[in-house]
């Protein structure tokens, strides 16, 4: 390849060596001579690696690259093959595939005009039946607001009843405790009453006991006595007519209370009445509405039903017309490359012109491409030993670096 190898550098180290102490006159022996001969053989060692690493990867390049080429071309070639392929195989059935095709297009064609007239009768049907929900809804909603609003006002009157109905439960309540107060007060006026009575009873037999202890010696102190006897016995007549006042008042009082419980009951049953009667007018009407809203919305819901039946066979339609159409547009494109392969053969025989050609130039590359393979690997076998020994130069130099770093920081 016209480089030097590392066996020529070797000997011309080894010429000089053997010329030098003729050329250096009595003192060759010289140690600095010596020194720059081997710095000198090394630095041409390493270059002699280095050029030989070059010119391996140069090889390497150029050889990458032709394979390179020969993928393209060989594509470019499969391309032209496949394209030839196919527009013999039209050629081979033109007349075949314009039959065929030909019947495909047409009834395809036919199917995709009745398809897309269902298409539009489907959803003019669905477009009416909708119209028709539409003012089925309005007629219906007019028909039931009048009983919505009877079972509205019957509500209304039931809540009205329910609550007079807790207002009389509550007079009630309060007009048991006003009968069980009046009661009880009756009871302590009586009481008190009686009290009274035996108090004035107890003090009249005192004075009457009295009046007997001193009946026998009579004057002045007898006369006192019988006069308190006769005030006593007058306070226990007074106090027992006391008795039967409080008694009639507090039994009044009661009778009061009483008959005001009485009304209140009758003004609570009543109500309570009153409000069955609504809780029967709301429940009639409410049950007649709802009756009415679920039949309306029974005829509601099969018209929703024929709507939904008819989107889904107009959407089978519309599959059936895209299905159709793809048949047509395939056939008619089957149809477009057979008249086009027949009415151009030139660019047929074109193409066989090109596939040959391309097939002569892949031949080719392929040569080159394993002329320059052989050639890399015949580099790399030559240039193996150079390589080697400036890998381990790197290496070698890496070390020392390490080296003098490592000593530099631990100074």
């Amino acid at each position: 390849m016209g480089e030097p190898r590392g066996d020529e550098f070797v000997d011309e180290r080894r010429d000089k060596g053997a010329n030098g102490p003729s050329e250096a006159g009595a003192g060759g022996t010289d140690v600095l001579d010596a020194a720059r001969g081997a710095a000198s053989g090394a630095a041409e060692t390493f270059m002699s690696g280095l050029t030989a690493v070059r010119s391996v990867h140069e090889a390497a390049r150029r050889h990458a690259g032709a394979r390179g080429t020969l993928r393209a071309m060989l594509d470019a070639l499969e391309e032209e093959e496949r394209v030839l392929a196919r527009r013999e195989e039209v050629e081979g059935s033109y007349d075949e595939i314009v039959r065929e095709q030909s019947q495909v297009a047409r009834e395809a064609g036919e199917k995709v005009e009745a398809m897309r007239s269902r298409v539009d009768e489907l959803e003019g049907e669905a477009a009416s039946a909708s119209k028709e929900l539409e003012l089925m809804r309005e007629s219906h909603e007019r028909e039931q607001r009048p009983y919505r609003r009877l079972t509205e006002g019957a509500r209304g009157r039931l809540d009205d009843a329910t609550r007079v109905v807790a207002e009389a439960r509550r007079a009630v309540k309060t007009a048991e405790g006003q009968v069980r107060s009046a009661t009880d007060r009756r009871e302590q006026s009586i009481a008190a009453a009686n009290r009274a009575v035996d108090s004035s009873q107890a003090r009249l037999r005192r004075a009457q006991d009295e009046l007997s202890r001193t009946r026998e010696g009579g004057g002045s102190a007898f006369a006192q006595l019988q006069s308190e006897v006769a005030a006593e016995l007058a306070h226990v007549e007074s106090a027992r007519a006391e008795v039967g006042v409080a008694t009639r008042e507090a039994q009044a009082a009661v009778d009061a209370a009483q008959t005001h419980l009485w009304t209140q009951n009758k003004s609570l049953e009543s109500a309570q009445r009153e409000a069955e009667e609504a809780r029967r007018e709301y429940e009639a009407h409410r049950q007649e509405y709802e009756a009415m809203v679920e039949r309306d919305r029974a005829e509601e819901r099969s018209l929703e039903e024929r709507i939904a039946e008819l989107r889904t066979r107009a959407d089978e339609a519309k599959a059936d017309h895209d299905e159709a159409a793809e048949r047509h547009d395939q056939a008619q494109a089957l149809l477009d490359e057979a008249e086009d392969v027949h009415a151009t053969p030139e660019e047929t025989e074109r193409l066989r012109g090109s596939v040959e050609g391309k097939r002569l130039e892949v031949s080719r590359q392929e040569g080159v491409v394993e002329g320059l393979a052989q050639a890399e690997r015949d580099l790399r076998a030559r240039t193996r030993r150079e390589r080697v020994v400036f890998g381990a130069v790197i290496v070698l130099a890496l070390a020392l670096l390490v080296l003098v770093v490592v000593l530099l920081a631990t100074r």
